[in-house]
């Protein structure tokens, strides 16, 4: 997996609108949510950080809030998307 900084726009179902992280060595780092529930994204930020990108990917895809998806969903889908385009 390539090493870098990355940016995803959420699409509008959530509350978040863009999503930006690092990966280094195949983990997260410095998750930034652009709007959102600051409990919640700062939450799910600290948690997440320092873990590999593909546990982070199994612990919070499908987590549902509202209209199918969530902030933490949104995270997963993200960072599953860096992944597959880095195979």
């Amino acid at each position: 997996m390539k090493d870098g900084h990355y940016t995803y726009k959420t699409g509008g179902r959530v509350c978040a609108s863009e999503i930006a992280f690092d990966i280094v060595e195949g983990r997260i780092y410095n998750i930034v949510f652009q709007g959102g529930c600051a409990g919640n994204t700062s939450g799910v930020s600290f948690l997440a950080d320092g873990m590999p990108a593909e546990d982070v990917v199994k612990r919070l895809k499908g987590v549902p809030c509202h209209n199918g998806t969530s902030c933490p969903n949104e995270l997963a889908q993200a960072i599953e998307k860096v992944l597959l385009e880095n195979v």
